[in-house]
């Protein structure tokens, strides 16, 4: 095992060097915001067994479940955040026309339908609200299936931004057709650290994606590094926000004939998870719990920390509850969690005005 730690010297050395000049680096210090504590409102729902994704489609929040639950389970369920009713369920476990497997929410301002990424299943598909039935409307098969992307967000002009699982660019644009015709963002040689090669350093950056249609802007979050970057669609420049903590996690490379893997000592704490871009904000929830937290308190986030779109450092929000996904209803000026206790529900903090 390699163990690596960056210093402020490194990290700054790193952002000067890297192949591409369309980036700009924003270095982060906890005093640079502001900090506040919420309380939240929980509500349960029955019909909801193990819940592993949400998110806000117009006025309705969806709800996945992990591919564990039941055959006979449905794996999307709608809910009405108005007065937090439990609407219908989606989804029927399958890997067949119209089924679904393991659903992945991609956020869309369309309010007539949702759509979901099914890893599993190779495939992409759209479920309209005003049908009941738990089978999809549409199903599209990934034309490629080694691109290996997992996690989408819409640009403005309709096609698909996604994160790659591995490779040397950090996000790929689809058509919409679903084919590839763009890739942005090269990673950072460490020039001290030759042998990290940009597989190597994908994975080591790998974290949670998330975007907005309307104003552009996506976020690349690191899971096991104080690092995420902003992504400008119509200028395709990044920023990248990096720090306090400037250090590698503890980490081995292991080779099979399924490719590469990186396995992190289960004692490291992660970092920045679920990200949600609002109008004028970036939310993300920011975790400081290693899996052994989890595994033993069902600890995976207590803080959100909110920077403006350029990645000025705003506000700390602590949490009353472990939460593991986040949405914002601008509208009501609400902050949504889904929660990670015995009995996982929605967790609801009513956010500061200015926020």
């Amino acid at each position: 095992m390699r163990f690596f730690q960056l210093i402020l010297f490194l990290s700054i050395s790193c952002s000067c060097s890297e192949k591409s000049t369309d980036k700009s680096t924003v270095l982060l210090a906890l005093t640079d915001f502001e900090e506040i504590s919420l309380t939240s409102e929980k509500y349960f729902f029955e019909e909801i067994l193990n819940a592993s994704g949400m998110v806000l489609s117009g006025n309705k929040i969806i709800v996945g479940e992990y591919h564990n639950v039941p055959e006979e389970s449905p794996r999307i369920h709608i809910i009405d955040p108005k007065d937090w009713t439990y609407l219908y369920a989606k989804g029927r476990h399958g890997q067949g026309p119209l089924e679904t497997f393991d659903p992945l929410f991609i956020p869309s301002s369309d309010t007539t339908l949702f759509w979901v990424f099914d890893y599993n299943n190779k495939k992409y598909s759209t479920f309209k609200f005003q049908d009941t039935g738990l089978l999809a409307d549409s199903d599209i098969k990934i034309p490629d299936p080694s691109l290996k992307m997992i996690r989408h967000s819409f640009a403005p002009n309709g096609n698909l931004l996604g994160v790659p699982i591995e490779g040397d660019n950090k996000i790929y644009e689809l058509d919409v057709n679903k084919i590839l015709i763009g890739k942005y963002g090269e990673y950072e040689n460490l020039e001290d650290y030759p042998d990290l090669t940009q597989t190597q350093l994908s994975l080591l950056s790998a974290g949670r994606f998330g975007g907005n249609e309307e104003n552009g802007k996506y976020v690349r979050t690191s899971l096991h590094r104080d690092l995420f970057e902003i992504f400008d669609y119509k200028t395709k420049k990044f920023i990248s926000v990096i720090g306090p903590d400037l250090s590698l996690p503890k980490f081995e490379f292991h080779k099979s004939q399924f490719g590469e893997a990186v396995i992190i000592s289960p004692e490291e704490p992660k970092r920045y998870g679920e990200v949600f871009i609002s109008s004028n904000r970036i939310f993300i929830a920011y975790s400081d719990y290693s899996y052994l937290d989890y595994a033993k308190s069902g600890l995976v986030s207590k803080e959100v920390r909110v920077f403006d779109l350029q990645g000025k450092p705003l506000v700390r929000i602590f949490l009353d509850r472990s939460i593991s996904k986040i949405a914002i209803n601008e509208e009501a000026n609400e902050l949504y969690g889904l929660t990670t206790d015995e009995d996982p529900g929605i967790a609801v903090f009513q956010l500061p005005m200015d926020l």
